[in-house]
């Protein structure tokens, strides 16, 4: 499926909430986890040196303004668009600013990612951005990150979570297939998250 002129793309997200006593359920399940940051859904549209930054709602961000680290990465010679999902850490925390935490990609190289899986995306993410392996993410600069998968120890991992940047965990099924991005909630039922507790939910 071609991408050749900028239409909005919703970006895939979790719909469905679980307690912390359901993670065994995934890893059981061979799903694989990422952690979920505590920032803002954000949609990255990259075509040459042009890249625009979307909200999950297909707005601009209010409060943030990239700076010249946040475009670096996703800058290429090619007029070919590619479109990442991030979380932008920065309005919601205290400490972590300006962080972007890459998390998938729907299009690469002009060609909208449809009927491939999870994990290949992965892959190809991993393949475009090199970087220093931080544990839950590998680090391309200082303003950009991108997330790395776990494939077992998911309590462990959701107890090691300290950070005010860790919202919770993210179940992913790896094997899942991208569908078409053009309405909101459809890539939901493959993947299931679980947040830490707070004034406003309970997971």
């Amino acid at each position: 499926m071609l991408y050749e002129d900028y239409v909005y793309l919703f970006p895939p997200r979790p719909t469905m909430a679980i307690a912390p006593q359901a993670i065994g359920f995934y890893e059981r399940m061979k799903w694989c986890a990422q952690v979920k940051k505590n920032g803002t859904c954000t949609v990255i549209f990259a075509r040459g040196m042009n890249v625009m930054f979307k909200t999950r709602h297909n707005d601009d961000h209010k409060q943030w303004d990239p700076l010249p680290e946040h475009l670096r990465p996703f800058q290429t010679s090619s007029l070919e668009y590619n479109v990442y999902i991030a979380e932008l850490v920065h309005n919601k925390t205290k400490e972590t600013k300006n962080l972007l935490y890459v998390f998938d990609q729907i299009v690469k190289d002009g060609v909208q990612l449809v009927g491939t899986s999870f994990a290949d995306r992965q892959t190809m993410l991993h393949e475009q951005f090199k970087g220093t392996n931080e544990g839950d993410s590998t680090r391309v600069n200082e303003h950009v990150v991108v997330a790395n998968c776990y494939h077992s120890g998911f309590s462990a991992l959701w107890n090691s979570l300290s950070s005010e940047a860790d919202e919770g965990l993210v179940f992913k099924d790896g094997n899942a297939k991208l569908k078409p991005c053009f309405k909101e909630g459809v890539n939901g039922v493959w993947q299931t998250k679980c947040r830490k507790q707070t004034k406003n939910f309970t997971f």
